[in-house]
């Protein structure tokens, strides 16, 4: 028996997750959420009339995880932060063929509508600068300039070790990232 209605968009949104994350945006349909649903493709499109809008939600979800477990680390040492952080990535590496759904959408940027670039550059904007904040808590003295640039390289060496971790079939490149992340931050020297 087929979920209530109610339920019908959530599971879209699952499925279409699950293909982002291991496909890519450009690589699913509006007819292949209908077939893993077992809907008609007109219902699919009822809840969400375009792929943008498919990503822009599951963009608003994801960045909804992203930033309350951000929000949720802050009572916690700054070493333990990026720990926490860093293990959302080592998660997708170790799941198998799967990469973050931010960085799934930002392989595909370039074939985006404008309103889902800007969102995605938003989210980027401000997980770097929480990576930024972080940074500077490490080092008081960072200028602001600086502590973003940290912060976006942090970002670069997770997102990068995710990518290569699936492209070789590596997923320990991962826990290197996190540990070099770590020692560029300062919080420890880089050990292998």
């Amino acid at each position: 028996m087929p979920p209530p209605t109610s339920d019908r968009r959530s599971e879209i949104l699952e499925h279409s997750k699950a293909l982002l994350r291991t496909r890519g945006f450009n690589a699913f349909s509006h007819r292949d959420l209908a077939t893993l649903v077992g809907v008609k493709s007109s219902s699919v499109h009822y809840y969400f009339p375009s792929k943008e809008d498919i990503g822009l939600a599951l963009m608003a979800a994801y960045r909804q995880e992203i930033l309350s477990l951000l929000a949720s680390l802050e009572h916690r040492p700054v070493p333990e932060r990026l720990e926490q952080f860093a293990s959302v990535f080592a998660s997708a590496a170790s799941s198998g063929d799967q990469w973050c759904v931010a960085g799934m959408l930002a392989s595909d940027y370039a074939t985006l509508g404008e309103d889902l670039q800007a969102e995605l550059r938003r989210f980027f904007d401000a997980v770097e600068a929480w990576l930024a904040t972080q940074a500077q808590l490490i080092r008081p003295g960072l200028s602001a300039p600086a502590a973003l640039q940290l912060g976006k390289a942090s970002m670069a060496l997770l997102e990068g070790s995710l990518l290569l971790a699936r492209c070789q079939q590596e997923p320990q490149r991962v826990s290197h990232a996190a540990k070099a992340l770590k020692a560029l931050m300062g919080v420890g020297p880089f050990s292998g």
